[in-house]
C-alpha cells in the first residue's frame, strides 16, 4: 500500500518511514480494495512545555472512508496506535457486516423528523456527554472540513458512520435527495434526523 505522509511539525527519517511501511502492510490484508491511503502527522507544543504527537490515517476505497487518530509524545507510538485502531475499525466494520447479511431483515433504525414550526428539539436518546451547554460555543470549533456529498442509502451510511468510528454521520439520503444525520442511540439502534 503507498502511503502518502503529511506532516506539520514533525521530521520523518528513513527509519521512520520504514516503520510506518511495515505497520501499514498489516492493513493491505484487511483493506484490499484501497484507493488512497495518507497519514498526516503533527507535532504540538502543549502549555507544560512537552511535545506531543497526532497520528490521522485516513484511507479510502471506492465507497467508503475509514478514519483513525491516536496522540503519543512519541511519533511513532502515535502512528502505532493510529494502525491498530484503524485494523479494530476493519474488522469491526466486517463482523458487523457479515452478521448484518446473516440476519434476515434490515438494520433497525429510527425516522425521525424535525418539527414543521423550524424549531428543532434534539430526540432525548441523543448523548452529549458531560459537556455544559455552553461548551458548544462557536469558538471551540477545533476543525471545519468539506467534502464531496453523493447521495447514499441509510444502509451505506450505517457502514460509513462504523468505518470512520463516529456516533453520527451526516449524508445525502437516495431516497429523497435530502440532507439527514444518521446517529447511534443508546440502545444500539440507528436513527435518522431529516428535513420537511
Amino acid at each position: 500500500m503507498d502511503v502518502q505522509i503529511r506532516t506539520n511539525g514533525t521530521k520523518v527519517t528513513d527509519g521512520m518511514r520504514e516503520f510506518i511501511d511495515r505497520r501499514m502492510a498489516k492493513l493491505d490484508r484487511l483493506a484490499d480494495q484501497v484507493t488512497d491511503a495518507v497519514l498526516e502527522l503533527k507535532t504540538e507544543t502543549l502549555r507544560s512545555g512537552a511535545e506531543t504527537t497526532t497520528a490521522q490515517i485516513t484511507l479510502r476505497t471506492g465507497k467508503h472512508v475509514i478514519r483513525a487518530e491516536a496522540e503519543d509524545p512519541e511519533a511513532a507510538k502515535a502512528i502505532d496506535m493510529a494502525v491498530d485502531k484503524l485494523i479494530s475499525q476493519v474488522r469491526k466494520f466486517t463482523d458487523k457486516r457479515t452478521s448484518r447479511r446473516r440476519r434476515a431483515g434490515k438494520p433497525e433504525f429510527v425516522e425521525t423528523a424535525a418539527p414543521a414550526s423550524g424549531d428543532l428539539t434534539l430526540p432525548e436518546d441523543v448523548d452529549f456527554g458531560d459537556a455544559p451547554v455552553d461548551a458548544f460555543n462557536e469558538s471551540l470549533v477545533a476543525r471545519t472540513k468539506s467534502f464531496q456529498m453523493d447521495p447514499m442509502d441509510v444502509d451505506m451510511a450505517i457502514e460509513q458512520m462504523e468505518l470512520v468510528g463516529h456516533d453520527f454521520f451526516f449524508f445525502k439520503n437516495q431516497a429523497d435527495e435530502k440532507f439527514s444525520v444518521l446517529y447511534r442511540r443508546r440502545d444500539g439502534t440507528y436513527g435518522v434526523l431529516s428535513p420537511e
